[in-house]
């Protein structure tokens, strides 16, 4: 107990073990003795006394604080004049009051002299003398302070440590406490460190690789060589070997989560811009023609053999205004202009004047005198107007006789043919008297059209949509800097790394991860707005110019084929998304006026009542009026041969309702016939959208399919039995599907010997048009 209050602990260790080992070692008889138990519990009394005094003298040798760490070679023991040693209180401390003491010292040193440092800008201050040392973190301004200065500071208090403290510390536990140093050291100037300061740009690489080989260097002097030389990780040299990884990496989900930010900014619609496209004359779907030419008639029969095509079947009425003789041979295509003869004596002209209908001679006159050179007419007495010209479904004269009152058409229409004449000529009914007569392309000027130029086409397009090209055009430019750059190399590797990708590999994949992001994002994000075939045409458009800029992006990344054959992908994918945003768009309204009419029509029932009539006629407005609404609202977003295809789908939709009801009706009395046709003839006001010239004929039949069948429909509704038959014969009604001409004959005419001839003879089918 002296060597105690002399302070002479180390001593006093020495010899309350060797109290210990007695007390312990005492007969077994007297192990339960009274005196004995007291004397083990005074002897780890003292033992304890001893250690609380050595830890005492610890905590004032080794001062650990937030800011400073201080080591104390000798301190005096509390309340004596005795010096003691660091190296001998190390020495003198059990292993378990050392074990707990060396964790707690762990704890504080790496929060302190490693977390903190790395995290910080600091100064540090040394001060020594003989008996003690000190080091002093003093804040630094982070303006000042260069990249790797904090990392030196961190290999200052190593040098520190490691000359003041860790040589003292006692072998046993010398080597585990340092192993427990190596980890939490690495982890934190990885994470604290070096993450943190990856370079967000390409051109802060340079010195941030200058910053990661001190780090190597730091982990191979301090780490291996001074706390753990016995590990074979080296985590540093691993992740600068991977750095590229890394870099792209981060700089990967840097550009994604600013792609992220500004796809999901609001579109500013009135933010927009005008892109030229470039569309050739003679490109897949019909070019509309505005304008009638002199070669062909408007109809369009002089050419049997352009039944055949959709693009030049016409109504047909003009081939047989004028009868003709048995062997006169079939007009031929007209591969080049070429100045009309005069058929028969009789000039064109002249024909049109015999033409019992007329109606188009006053319209067509000067337009045929200015495009097309004809010989001049023969002179002949004036034709007065003949009487059969009061009834339209009379037959028109033949050319060889002048039309007199002798020769006019048996009123009766149901009459049987005499054995004479077999197969007498009907005339066709009147063409519409409402709208212009429809024209669309020939053969004949598609081919003279397939040397122009191109025709130049606009459609709208965000501005947002140019900041995403521009975007991805950046981050395109940076992946091809990247990969070209010698700052990362296979040979800078090291043979225990792992890392097998080439660099640039990620980064490369950035472009592309963009647009994938705008598809699958966009189409959520703006669902509201989209739902509109205002806001669904012009998604179409912004992903239509996206495909066409990043085709031209694809073009400039010859060299690099990974990056080439991503920006392939996406470039289709933007022009399917676009192509079929548009169709869904259309699809919409072509839906929903398909339910106004099959809703307000019931079917076209029972249209001779009054109410039903005006139903029917309500339903057919609105839908007309909301395809003339859209056609002005659509307008100036898609190309004008886009909208033209728009609108056409609608009309065409619209008009296949009705058709497909109307036909499908079992009986349609002569009444309720002419109100259907008077309903059909209520669409013919959208011909008009389909026209750029009001003195030219509209070029509605090339957008919408079921034109011509549709007005047919409405003539037929009032034709008679000869009629129908007649156009039959010529080819005029290929547009109809035999079933469909057999329920219309079916519902419009009594059962008799005439309708079962008709019927008949339409069960064998079209006929087969001959050429010459």
């Amino acid at each position: 107990m002296s060597l105690v209050q002399f302070g002479k602990l180390p001593e006093a260790v020495a010899a309350s073990i060797d109290l210990d080992g007695l007390v312990g070692s005492s007969p077994e008889a007297l192990q339960q003795a009274v005196i004995m138990k007291d004397m083990k519990r005074k002897v780890q009394a003292l033992k304890s006394n001893i250690e609380g005094q050595l830890l005492d003298a610890l905590s004032r040798s080794v001062i650990i604080q937030p800011t400073a760490m201080t080591i104390q070679l000798q301190v005096q023991v509390r309340d004596t004049e005795a010096m003691v040693t660091l190296d001998q209180i190390l020495a003198s401390l059990s292993s378990v009051a050392l074990g707990d003491y060396l964790s707690i010292l762990k704890r504080d040193f790496v929060a302190n002299f490693v977390d903190r440092v790395l995290q910080q800008p600091y100064s540090l201050k040394l001060d020594d003398s003989l008996t003690q040392h000190s080091l002093t973190l003093v804040p630094s301004p982070p303006s000042s302070e260069q990249r790797i200065a904090r990392l030196e500071n961190l290999s200052s208090i190593f040098d520190f440590v490691a000359q003041y403290l860790f040589p003292r510390l006692p072998s046993p536990h010398a080597s585990p406490f340092l192993r427990s140093l190596s980890k939490p050291v690495v982890t934190s100037t990885l994470n604290l460190y070096l993450i943190p300061q990856l370079p967000s740009s390409f051109g802060l690489l340079p010195p941030f690789l200058e910053l990661v080989q001190a780090c190597v260097d730091f982990e191979a002097r301090y780490v291996v060589n001074l706390l753990d030389n016995e590990s074979p990780a080296h985590t540093l040299k691993d992740w600068s070997d991977g750095l590229s990884g890394h870099y792209e990496r981060q700089r990967r989900t840097a550009i994604l989560a600013r792609s992220r930010e500004l796809l999901v900014e609001k579109i500013d619609l009135t933010a927009t811009f005008q892109v030229d496209v470039e569309r050739p004359l003679d490109s897949s779907y019909p070019i509309a023609v505005n304008g009638a030419e002199d070669e062909e008639d408007a109809w369009g029969f002089e050419d049997e053999s352009s039944l055949n095509t959709s693009q030049t079947d016409s109504w047909g009425f003009d081939d047989d205004a004028e009868p003709e003789p048995e062997d006169q041979p079939q007009a031929v295509e007209v591969k080049e202009p070429v100045n009309v003869e005069p058929i028969n004596g009789t000039s064109e002209e002249q024909i049109d004047t015999d033409n019992a209908w007329g109606w188009n001679d006053d319209e067509n006159a000067d337009e045929e005198t200015q495009t097309e050179e004809v010989p001049p007419p023969q002179e002949e007495p004036p034709i007065e107007e003949p009487s059969w010209d009061d009834d339209p479904w009379a037959d028109p004269p033949s050319q060889e006789e002048t039309p007199t009152d002798e020769t006019t058409w048996d009123d009766d229409p149901w009459s049987d043919p005499s054995p004479a004449d077999i197969e007498p000529v009907p005339v066709p009914p009147p063409k519409p008297a409402t709208t212009p007569t429809p024209k669309a392309a020939t053969r004949l000027e598609r081919l003279a059209s397939k040397n122009k130029k191109q025709a130049n086409e606009t459609y709208r397009v965000t501005s947002k949509t140019k900041q995403i090209v521009r975007f991805v055009e950046d981050v395109v430019a940076e992946s091809k800097q990247f990969a070209a750059s010698n700052l990362f190399t296979k040979s800078s590797k090291s043979p225990t790394s792992t890392s097998t990708s080439t660099p640039g590999s990620t980064l490369i994949q950035c472009s592309s991860s963009v647009l994938d992001l705008y598809q699958a994002l966009c189409p959520v994000r703006f669902e509201k707005d989209l739902s509109t075939i205002e806001g669904g045409l012009q998604f179409s458009n912004d992903c239509l110019y996206l495909s066409d800029s990043v085709d031209k992006i694809e073009r400039e990344a010859s060299h690099h084929p990974q990056l080439k054959e991503r920006l392939g992908e996406c470039r289709n994918d933007l022009k399917i998304l676009g192509d079929s945003w548009f169709e869904d768009a259309v699809n919409r309204e072509c839906l929903q006026g398909d339910r106004i009419l099959v809703d307000g029509t019931q079917r076209f029932t029972l249209t001779g009542d009054q109410e039903r009539y005006d139903e029917c006629e309500e339903a057919i407005n609105k839908v007309v009026r909301n395809i003339k609404d859209l056609a002005r609202r659509i307008k100036p977003i898609p190309t004008k041969t886009k909208y033209y295809q728009a609108i056409g789908r609608l009309v065409d939709a619209a008009l296949s309702r009705v058709l497909h009801d109307i036909i499908a009706l079992h009986d349609i009395p002569e009444l309720e016939s002419t109100r259907l046709a008077e309903l059909c003839r209520i669409f013919n006001s959208l011909e008009g959208l389909f026209s750029e010239d009001p003195a030219q004929s509209s070029f509605v039949v090339a957008y919408v399919p079921s034109w011509l069948k549709f007005s047919y429909l409405s003539e037929l509704l009032e034709a008679s039995m000869a009629d129908l038959s007649y156009l039959f014969e010529q080819g005029a009604l290929v547009d109809f599907e035999i079933r469909e001409l057999v329920n219309l004959v079916r519902a419009l005419f009594a059962d008799t010997q005439l309708r079962t001839n008709t019927i008949n003879r339409l069960h064998e089918g079209h006929p087969v048009p001959t050429s010459a």
